[in-house]
């Protein structure tokens, strides 16, 4: 009986509030002439100083009962008018607030359009999910009133959006009102910040909620110290002539690879997974090249700023490492001598063989079929087809 229908949510949006603090609405309501622009050279219309400025409980403004401020002239007749008592929303002001930030420093003009034509439409918005349902809708309805006005050259605000998790405590969403605000300062006080920011990342998707234990935190504090003490440990055994071996360099570059495209696609939490891998392979050995130590610091840098910047100056550079350039992988290292071919028959994995990369099919299949295992499966039967997918699987096909 019942049928798909699409029905659309928009709530209503305040313009303007009764109270006192917020940008006063520059209109003046004069009897003969109606609602009138307050002239520019009067511009911005001020807030008067008070002393009683809390909300009157009446359903107006509390500028309202200041007879000096609501009483003025018309900018038409110059009869006796009165100010619009209401101020603006601050929804209304941080609808367009992106626009100000590049022409702070204009004071003639709300923005500036060559600054405006080059740093903007936005990259990149980040926000909750309350973000995609509220303030991005009001910046993106003001875009487009102000383009069809002609005042902006675009009409979206933000080229992408990207929507980030809740952080819970045992399940339950962090507010005030629940009493259960995590309060970061004695996490940074007893572990530093960089073991908070990146726990933080690393409690999951970005997309996806957290929730936030006293005892998870502890992977990461230990994965930083074994930072700390793999550079403390490399300067006192630094070899400057050594050089990386083919397998170490694909996993250097491997890294680098990972790390690059996980914090390009906002993958915090496997862009850290990746490092604590990676130094996995360098902890075991006494000999660690230069290359592999300063690589691992400036992948790490942007997660953790302080310990990096630190350990980059015990390494001997003056500069920060927040100004050197980001490393970039070579396609070519990150390729396998071989890899492990799984073998099926009718479809079952039976067997595995090792092969190199420049193997030819025919020989791979070839190997295939005679393994003692294989072997085992398919004696007593015709084999009907030989199926290779190239780099993942060969399957035998048997009557």
């Amino acid at each position: 009986m019942g049928k798909r229908s699409v029905k659309y949510r928009l709530r209503d949006w305040l313009i303007s509030r009764q109270r006192y603090w917020g940008p006063p609405i520059p209109i003046i309501y004069c009897p003969e002439h109606g609602a009138v622009p307050v002239p520019e050279d009067q511009l911005p219309v001020l807030l008067p100083e008070v002393e009683q400025w809390m909300p009157t409980g009446t359903g107006v403004s509390p500028l309202a009962a200041i007879e000096s401020f609501v009483n003025t002239t018309c900018p038409v007749c110059g009869q006796p008018a009165r100010r619009e008592t209401d101020v603006s929303d601050n929804f209304l002001d941080s609808a367009w607030y992106y626009l100000r930030y590049p022409s702070h420093a204009d004071q003639d003009h709300a923005w500036d359009p060559d600054i405006t034509r080059r740093w903007l439409p936005v990259d990149m918005c980040i926000g909750g999910a309350d973000h995609s349902v509220l303030h991005l809708m009001y910046v993106r309805f003001i875009a487009m009133a102000l383009h069809d006005l002609g005042q902006l050259e675009f009409n979206e605000p933000f080229q992408h959006f990207r929507a980030n998790g809740t952080i819970t405590l045992a399940g339950s969403k962090i507010s005030k009102s629940r009493g259960n605000v995590i309060n970061p300062d004695h996490y940074i006080e007893h572990l530093g910040a960089d073991a908070f920011r990146m726990y933080l990342m690393f409690m999951g998707p970005y997309e996806a909620d957290g929730d936030f234990s006293d005892r998870n935190i502890g992977g990461v504090v230990r994965f930083l110290d074994r930072v700390w003490q793999l550079v403390m440990q490399h300067q006192l055994s630094a070899d400057p002539a050594q050089s990386l071996r083919r397998e170490k360099q694909r996993l250097l570059h491997l890294t680098i690879k990972r790390v690059t495209e996980d914090l390009q696609s906002f993958k915090y939490n496997t862009a850290i997974a990746a490092l604590m891998e990676y130094i996995n392979t360098l902890a075991p050995k006494t000999n660690i090249a230069d290359q592999e130590i300063e690589t691992l610091l400036i992948l790490l840098a942007p997660m953790a700023p302080y310990i990096t910047e630190e350990l980059w100056a015990h390494l001997g550079h003056s500069i920060s490492i927040h100004t050197v350039s980001w490393p970039t992988y070579n396609p070519d290292v990150i390729q396998q001598d071989t890899f492990l071919l799984p073998i099926q028959v009718d479809g079952r994995v039976r067997d595995r063989i090792e092969v190199a990369v420049d193997t030819p099919e025919a020989a791979i299949k070839q190997q295939a079929t005679t393994t003692a295992r294989i072997q085992s499966f398919i004696a007593d039967r015709s084999i009907q087809n030989i199926i290779y997918v190239p780099g993942r699987l060969i399957n035998i096909v048997t009557h």
